[in-house]
């Protein structure tokens, strides 16, 4: 019996440095990660592994996809990860898009900041270590008219080639501050068009 995954132009989401991202033909809410390029494997091995770690401590993915394991597909293996869709059905949009858009931005202007202190507490209390984070590995899922979260799908884990941080809470602690604050730095300077920017992040950082 095959059990190859078959995914076609399709399904077809979007790319990454490393990895393409296609709807998973048999499952709405889940979808498949393909390694494309060289040097892809490496990545892909360090984040499954982090991942498995935190599968282990049992932590409540609040703040990051869910991941379900491997697959064969027919461009190669794959791993599966939780689609993070709105209420409404449609795939979530990266918060990039919301933070580039001055009227998006002023629209759900509450909810951003409400999402993004959220997510700070969510990656705090369950110590997940990211490599960094980016507004555009970021989804703004919508989960009613009025409630709104934050979800990191890409860059989760940790380089350090001895990661005590991903062991020591005191560690863990202080690096997620650190990737933080860089971040936040990093959407005031990619939106420097977007007045309501500095704004937010001072209201995210009170």
């Amino acid at each position: 019996m095959n059990n190859t995954i078959q995914l076609s132009i399709e399904d077809y989401i979007s790319k990454g440095l490393h990895r393409k991202c296609y709807r998973h033909p048999n499952d709405p809410n889940k979808c498949i990660k393909v390694n494309y390029n060289v040097g892809a494997e490496d990545e892909t091995n360090r984040e499954i592994s982090y991942y498995k770690h935190l599968i282990r401590r049992n932590v409540s993915f609040d703040a990051i996809a869910k991941y379900y394991g491997p697959v064969s597909t027919n461009y190669g293996k794959g791993h599966v990860f939780q689609l993070i869709r709105d209420y409404t059905g449609e795939i979530a949009i990266p918060l990039e898009k919301y933070l580039a858009d001055t009227k998006l931005t002023k629209q759900y202007y509450d909810d951003l900041v409400t999402s993004l202190r959220n997510l700070k507490s969510a990656l705090l209390k369950d110590r997940i270590i990211t490599m960094t984070i980016k507004s555009k590995n970021i989804l703004f899922q919508h989960l009613s008219a009025d409630n709104s979260r934050l979800i990191i799908i890409d860059n989760i884990g940790n380089s350090t080639l001895i990661p005590i941080a991903n062991y020591i809470p005191f560690f863990a602690k202080a690096k997620i501050e650190r990737t933080w604050q860089r971040f936040l730095t990093s959407i005031i300077k990619e939106n420097s068009n977007n007045k309501l920017i500095i704004r937010l992040v001072d209201e995210v950082n009170q």
